[in-house]
């Protein structure tokens, strides 16, 4: 019995440092959405490193609740694959399995609120690329050459008074 209290322990404090993760990366989708809002986008660098940074310390954190299901299904003589945290969690039926549970199912609810908050920044992020582009084009446009020719037919890209012709078609 001791080992599953040890057990519990080791998990109870890898799912604390996923949440706190999540609300790390909750914090740095806020700033990236302050970023893109005000158009800060020399902000959005330390935005990116930092998200890099987090997503990689919850790709190991999940690496070790995962590694943590392993052993556990091992000791229980459990194929891996035929287990789950969730159905060990239920399996346990104590209290501390019920609020690691509770722990787990709203660490999970931040995660999918997480991915709500990234389609929203997406969403800014993608119009704002569609304005950018629209101005690009306006700006491509308005430099484009005005098709003007000489008295002689030479191009040009600006006019000059009255020996300038406008090309048609």
């Amino acid at each position: 019995m001791q080992d599953l209290v040890t057990a519990l322990q080791q998990l109870d404090h890898i799912l604390r440092r996923e949440e706190a993760q999540c609300d790390a990366l909750a914090d740095n989708i806020q700033r990236e959405r302050q970023a893109l809002r005000t158009l800060t986008l020399t902000d959005m660098a330390e935005v990116n490193r930092q998200r890099a940074s987090l997503l990689d310390e919850l790709l190991l954190l999940e690496t070790e609740r995962t590694a943590w299901v392993v052993r556990l299904a091992d000791r229980w003589n459990l194929a891996p694959s035929a287990i789950s945290l969730s159905t060990i969690l239920e399996r346990l039926e104590t209290a501390d399995a019920q609020r690691l549970e509770t722990l787990y199912r709203g660490m999970a609810g931040k995660i999918r609120a997480l991915r709500h908050e990234i389609s929203i920044n997406a969403g800014i992020l993608n119009s704002l690329q569609a304005f950018i582009k629209k101005g690009l084009n306006v700006m491509r446009q308005a430099t484009a050459p005005l098709g003007l020719y000489s008295g002689s037919g030479e191009p040009h890209e600006s006019g000059m008074g009255a020996m300038m012709f406008r090309q048609k078609g």
